[in-house]
């Protein structure tokens, strides 16, 4: 039995946003080796998506960047938050 959830156009709004995301990622590497098929060039995109956590774990400075642009989001989230000098 599958289960069924709504999804709300924010949710729909952010994932067309990572799909734009990965496209220009597969696009990326296809500029990187140019003879690669588009479906190769996906392949590697979720390879590379997969090692992300291996790369963050080697990496404190990206995951600070990624800690502050959390942080700027969730600003943008509860703006009740934000201070005069925000």
């Amino acid at each position: 039995m599958t289960k069924k959830y709504k999804i709300s156009a924010k949710d729909v709004d952010t994932r067309i946003l990572a799909i734009h995301a990965l496209d220009q990622l597969i696009d990326y590497i296809r500029t990187v080796d140019p003879d690669l098929k588009p479906d190769e060039a996906t392949l590697l995109a979720a390879i590379a998506l997969h090692t992300l956590p291996e790369l963050f774990q080697e990496n404190p400075l990206l995951v600070n960047r990624f800690r502050e642009a959390a942080a700027e989001i969730r600003k943008k989230r509860n703006p009740q938050h934000l201070t005069p000098n925000s």
